[in-house]
């Protein structure tokens, strides 16, 4: 005989709550790519993720909460993808890996990118609350640029007298730049093209190890 069909297992409260909590960020993140945060309200976050206008509200309390949770959903996808783009790669390889990460991360996930940048920008103006979370980004992206570049070092990659830190600045302000430029112009900037480009930039300015003799 056939086996009666089994219901589903009803969902938790818990459970409900953060399918909600990851619409209603989903939805922040869309119209935040589309509009910014300033031309977003926590009323047309509620709606656009299918529930009342003042659910973000009693999810999250203010605004400035809201966008520091957008920031930090928008960069645990980030480190998910690059730690698969990574794997057991390091020295150049890694450096090259982190360019990749970056750059074909725009094309596989662009309102997360396009929000992101857009708040870079306005952490400086009108979501100042955001500045130092933001920072902190920059830094930990520089700060692993620079530790694969020192291993590139150690393995004989790259010539050992380059200052580490600094060329792990001047390659993140590259990334940024490109990535910003097609945020303003997507149809303008090729970004598969521009990390080839940028990769052959970093194998150039890093130098190559120099022959003892």
């Amino acid at each position: 005989m056939p086996k009666p069909s089994q219901s589903p297992p009803r969902r938790t409260q818990e459970d409900r709550r953060e399918e909600s909590d990851r619409r209603i960020l989903r939805a922040a993140i869309r119209l935040i790519a589309r509009n910014g945060s300033a031309g977003t309200s926590m009323a047309e976050i509620g709606l656009a993720a299918g529930y009342s206008r003042g659910l973000p509200s009693e999810r999250f309390g203010t605004k400035d909460a809201l966008l520091r949770s957008v920031v930090a959903t928008i960069e645990e996808a980030f480190q998910a993808r690059l730690a698969g783009d990574l794997g057991d790669k390091t020295g150049l390889a890694a450096v090259e890996a982190r360019v990749g990460a970056h750059l074909d991360g725009a094309l596989k996930g662009a309102a997360g990118v396009r929000a992101l940048y857009l708040l870079y920008m306005e952490s400086l103006t009108v979501a100042p609350d955001l500045h130092a979370q933001i920072a902190q980004m920059g830094h930990d992206n520089r700060d692993g640029l620079a530790a694969h570049l020192r291993e590139a070092q150690r393995l004989g990659e790259i010539n050992r007298d380059i200052d580490s830190k600094a060329h792990a600045m001047v390659i993140l302000g590259a990334i940024r730049g490109i990535i910003t430029q097609w945020v303003i112009d997507p149809r303008a900037v090729d970004l598969l093209e521009a990390k080839a480009v940028l990769v052959s930039m970093v194998q150039r300015l890093a130098g190559r190890p120099r022959s003892g003799r």
